[in-house]
């Protein structure tokens, strides 16, 4: 439910809630149970965290947030997110989730909307943060090409030439991967084939949180000891299909230290 100073969806005429609206403040909890099926989804072995929550998955608590708030997120399209994490969260610990939208624009497309979600621990400290930007898309058309058109410039990585690029891990998406990967979530668009092709596109899609698992997977060693601090932009350039083929690629500095994570489709073409 939503916070006693928050409209109600739609009570502005709006599809979304308004900027500076809080969602209800929670506890949440990410055990063994909940994590190691859906590390499995994306194609993370649950070893490489050992007793560490992947910081990736509480970005389906966002969306939980979302949908226990009364919204309908039917439709929603990544666009990007942000990670930053001070802390480690150990398995099984439990922590508090807050969020709230920073801002609300209707587009020709939908509604473009940006949030801010905060986990912190028993004593208050907050250990990760993450900001999402994504389309609330109006339903297209299956004869209407997709994409986001019109969505704002957002801040962009520097660019880098195609050299020096190393493959790590090649995998393909099954319909079960996102199934099990996105159960909770509530969207659609997901599971849904006739639904998936009202908004344009050829067969559901792999949730962009299952793609950020994947490319934070890179920040983790094999030994299973993933940073306990970093931050991360990514942003969703092109639909991964939940039949499709993906592969994951890394670029290092001098140290070895990896700098940035694609993506990229069976076409060669980056999709995160």
């Amino acid at each position: 439910m939503l916070t006693e100073a928050t409209a109600q969806p739609g009570s502005d005429g709006a599809r979304w809630l308004a900027p500076g609206a809080s969602f209800a403040e929670r506890s949440i909890r990410h055990d063994a149970a909940y994590q190691e099926p859906r590390l499995r989804a994306a194609g993370v072995a649950p070893a490489r965290y050992g007793s560490v929550s992947e910081a990736g998955l509480f970005g389906l608590d966002c969306f939980d947030s979302m949908t226990q708030a009364g919204l309908d997120i039917d439709g929603y399209v990544f666009l990007a997110q942000s990670y930053r994490q001070t802390a480690p969260v150990a398995l099984g610990e439990a922590v508090r989730i807050s969020g709230h939208v920073r801002h609300r624009e209707t587009m020709s497309r939908g509604v473009l909307i940006d949030e801010i979600y905060r986990f912190t621990d028993a004593r208050g400290r907050v250990l990760i943060e993450t900001e999402l930007t994504g389309l609330l898309a109006d339903a297209l058309g299956a004869a209407e090409p997709a994409g986001q058109p019109d969505a704002p410039t957002l801040p962009r990585r520097a660019e880098l030439g195609r050299d020096g690029w190393e493959l790590l891990i090649e995998k393909r998406v099954t319909p079960d991967d996102v199934r099990v990967f996105s159960q909770d979530v509530g969207n659609e668009i997901h599971f849904d084939a006739d639904l998936a092709a009202r908004y344009g596109f050829r067969a559901p899609l792999a949730q962009g949180i299952m793609s950020a698992v994947w490319l934070l997977s890179a920040l983790a060693d094999e030994t299973g000891a993933p940073p306990a601090a970093f931050h991360a932009e990514l942003r969703y350039l092109r639909p991964v299909f939940w039949d499709a083929g993906a592969s994951l690629w890394v670029r290092r500095d001098r140290s070895g230290t990896v700098m940035a994570v694609e993506s990229r489709n069976e076409d060669g073409k980056v999709t995160a």
